[in-house]
């Protein structure tokens, strides 16, 4: 994480322009001083940094605040630049050039709402790793959009090159929780779902990528003889997988062992090796009558009325917990900059917590929206912010 540490650090007078940079203001949490967020903007883009004294270190950091980027740490890295050559007690930094990787934006790695509105048909692939197969489904089916869904980047950066290498024009890559994902997808959009070799956490069942929710997602996602594809190396696993499909009505069902495809990861290879057993199962979504394509199934945008500033004010009703059957809502800290309050937030689903920033400014005119872009608008999202809005806006 892009960084600098100084005895003391300084800011110059806010707002401050350098380049294409703006550094807006900066806002002091409500009940630690030693804690603050500068705003920044970058053409279209805008995120915090975090400054921290540390009292036991006796230094201050300034960093980036990860919750509220979304951009390429090359431009989180070159903003930090600008504000660690004012510093007269600078004490270290790990700020150095520029890779071509960080300042470069592939066209090929897509935000997560690049798909709200998404409703050419297509091919995803849910974890893909080295990306072998990924690559042969994008090259074998050049008529189709292929997504990719991932949320280590070592393999996200590793099939981008390759993306650029083969010249492929009909795939794209997302880092994302597939499970989010597919809530916001449209329905009856996807061709094929592929998921390869899942981790099985046998432990921790509640972690697992494949579930009820994730099948009836799936199947709500895919179109007409569409196909959800599971292959597993893990009995247990797929026996549980296996069970919540016999389950799901009006689909039809494939169960293989042992069966060859025609592109195998490293992974696949070491286990075909060692003489494992491989387990698949094929999930066909039957024709369903009466569907409407391309359709929502519920609200997917962020909506703000108007908010009192007496509720930001009285900060006795924060920190705040709400806690519902299927979603949650946490108030984190408050952070001032005179007419501007930045709310840090928690919210959403259980088991796929979103945290935000929502910035709320009283001059020239009450404004609301979240730093950084707006959430993922999962329904439990959604249910949080409307929450979110009648504590801020009752009289």
């Amino acid at each position: 994480m892009p960084h600098f540490l100084a005895s003391e650090i300084t800011l110059p007078p806010l707002p401050f322009i350098q380049g294409e940079f703006t550094f807006v203001y900066e806002a002091t949490q409500y009940n630690n001083k030693n804690q603050s967020l500068i705003l920044v903007k970058y053409n279209q883009q805008e995120f915090f940094l975090r400054k921290q004294h540390r009292e036991t270190k006796n230094n201050s950091i300034l960093k980036c605040e990860k919750n509220s980027a979304k951009g390429h740490s090359g431009v989180i890295k070159d903003a930090l630049k600008i504000l660690c050559q004012n510093q007269d007690s600078l004490i270290s930094h790990n700020l150095s050039d520029n890779s071509p990787r960080q300042k470069l934006q592939s066209p090929y790695l897509k935000n997560i709402d690049f798909f709200l509105d998404f409703t050419q048909p297509y091919l995803m692939e849910i974890g893909f790793g080295s990306g072998r197969h990924l690559l042969h489904l994008a090259q074998s089916n050049p008529h189709l959009i292929c997504v990719g869904v991932e949320i280590h980047t070592p393999s996200i950066e590793q099939i981008l090159r390759q993306i650029e290498l083969l010249n492929l024009q009909n795939l794209f890559i997302v880092k994302a929780d597939a499970r989010t994902l597919l809530e916001i997808l449209p329905s009856h959009t996807a061709r094929g779902i592929y998921l390869h070799f899942p981790v099985p956490w046998n432990k921790k069942p509640h972690r697992r990528v494949f579930s009820q929710k994730f099948l009836e997602e799936s199947l709500r996602v895919l179109d007409e003889g569409g196909i959800l594809h599971l292959r597993s190396d893990d009995e247990i696993y797929f026996k549980d997988a296996l069970n919540l499909a016999l389950n799901a009505p009006k689909i039809t069902l494939e169960v293989h062992k042992n069966s060859k495809i025609p592109i195998i990861s490293k992974y696949e290879a070491r286990w075909e090796r060692a003489q494992k057993d491989i387990y698949d199962m094929k999930i066909f979504q039957q024709k369903v009558q009466n569907i409407t394509k391309n359709t929502q199934k519920h609200q997917k945008y962020f909506t703000f009325d108007k908010i009192l500033r007496k509720n930001v004010d009285n900060y006795k009703h924060f920190l705040y917990k709400k806690i519902a059957k299927d979603w949650f809502l946490h108030i984190d800290n408050l952070y001032c900059a005179g007419d501007v309050y930045v709310l840090a937030l928690c919210f959403g689903d259980f088991f796929q917590p979103q945290n935000a920033f929502l910035q709320i400014a009283f001059y020239p005119t009450q404004s609301a929206h979240y730093v950084g872009g707006n959430p993922i608008p999962t329904q439990a999202a959604i249910k949080a912010h409307t929450h979110l809005m009648q504590i801020l806006t009752q009289e």
